[in-house]
């Protein structure tokens, strides 16, 4: 690597070996990338998929580099990209472990040259995020923990906010909303601090390192937080879906449908629940 990345693992001595294993070659798959992402920042060539939304070149290379380098020792595992090809009917997960990767998360600030941006590597276990590395690329760190073992930035160990990080509650969420959300949350709106970093990702890894209070976010996929649900719970945050709950994820496709989840403190979550009218016992 051209520069120095700090990119300390947490204490894994209580994870069992299966666990561990995975956890070491994801971490050094993705520090495997992060020379050729930063080269690439804001001069990777575009284009539109399908559904609308960007890729560049980076995205399918990092995609299909990574995956062919842990495939190499879990060839057993499920491998799960935004990038994977469009199929018609969804994947089914077979595999104990499963990754789920978004290459360039942020890809439209990726690709005009804006710093929130980076990769996002979820490790799940039976369906449900148990580990997960995000190379935030604004900071130049490596974020990465779980659950089990909490969460360390570059060599930092993290942790959610217990008080309010500014005056007023603030936290991050991307438009548009559904309307129905919109209706419910417009009055609150004229209150709180919102930060749209254009990166789902981004705004996790603030969750976990105290720099936001929570995040609320109405349009991310499930590849969007995988990697930020394990860290964020790792760093003493808890992860909540608005609705369905995207794990224990039992299929995959490129195509799947958002799923609504907020994360963020103890404080954030009753805010948030009074807003949307979600009762303390469905929460």
């Amino acid at each position: 690597m051209d520069r120095s990345l700090i990119n300390k693992t947490p204490d894994l001595s209580t994870l069992d070996n299966s666990l561990k294993e995975r956890v070491l070659t994801g971490h050094n798959a993705v520090l495997m990338q992060v020379d050729y992402f930063r080269s690439n920042f804001g001069l990777a060539q575009s284009k539109w998929k399908s559904d609308g939304t960007r890729v560049t070149e980076v995205d399918e290379t990092i995609s299909k580099e990574l995956f062919a380098y842990l495939q190499r020792f879990f060839p057993e595992d499920d491998f799960c990209s935004e990038e994977s090809a469009e199929t018609s009917t969804p994947h089914n997960l077979t595999g104990e472990f499963a990754w789920i990767l978004d290459p360039v998360d942020g890809t439209n600030n990726y690709a005009v040259g804006v710093p929130e941006c980076g990769i996002s590597l979820g490790l799940l276990r039976n369906g449900v995020p148990v580990y997960g590395f995000i190379y935030d690329y604004g900071r130049d760190n490596l974020l990465q923990g779980g659950p089990s073992v909490g969460s360390v930035e570059g060599d930092r160990i993290v942790h959610v906010s217990e008080k309010l990080v500014n005056e007023k509650l603030t936290f991050c969420m991307h438009f548009p909303i559904p309307t129905a959300d919109l209706d419910l949350l417009r009055g609150v709106l004229q209150e709180w601090r919102i930060r749209c970093p254009g990166s789902a990702a981004v705004g996790l890894a603030n969750v976990a390192t105290g720099r936001l209070d929570g995040c609320l976010e109405f349009r991310a996929k499930p590849w969007d937080c995988a990697a930020g649900y394990a860290i964020c719970e790792g760093a003493g945050a808890k992860f909540h879906f608005v609705r369905d709950p995207a794990f224990p994820m039992k299929t995959f496709s490129p195509s799947m449908k958002p799923c609504p989840f907020r994360v963020g403190s103890d404080y954030f979550h009753k805010q948030v629940c009074l807003a949307l009218g979600i009762t303390e016992a469905s929460a």
